[in-house]
């Protein structure tokens, strides 16, 4: 009984397949008092609503990291940004520019609009990506 319940447990384990990893993100450039840090991990596309996970995080220096500690492996994002009015929302200017301090992965999106492909990492395995977040230099 006890071998075929194992066996059954195997079997399960390997038809969902996928595995979860920690992903950790290194959080630099927030100002503390500032507002709280919003992280979202996106798949498919940058927009918040496609980020599945996601943390907010009064910062509690400039640099800080954000645990998350079963993401399924594959492809995503990180998107970033430090709320500065509190609204939960990423605001922008007439032109689309972000008001709000804010970043991607790899570094994407400082002098151009960010695209999912430039900003993807891939989790297989425990993973450490930095975000660094700042003001827009187009912004005014």
């Amino acid at each position: 009984m006890l071998r075929s319940t194992i066996g059954m447990i195997a079997g399960l384990l390997f038809i969902t397949g996928a595995e979860a990893a920690p992903l950790t993100v290194q959080v630099e450039g927030a100002v503390p008092g500032q507002g709280p840090v919003l992280v979202g991990i996106c798949s498919g596309s940058l927009d918040f609503g496609s980020c599945r996970y996601s943390q907010t995080i009064q910062p509690p220096a400039t640099e800080f990291q954000v645990a998350f500690p079963d993401v399924p492996e594959g492809s995503y994002a990180i998107a970033v940004f430090q709320d500065t009015n509190g609204n939960t929302n990423l605001d922008r200017d007439q032109r689309g520019l972000p008001l709000e301090p804010y970043g991607f992965s790899n570094g994407t999106g400082r002098t151009a609009p960010p695209s999912f492909e430039a900003a993807r990492i891939s989790v297989a395995g425990p993973t450490l990506t930095r975000v660094r977040i700042s003001r827009s230099p187009l912004a005014r």
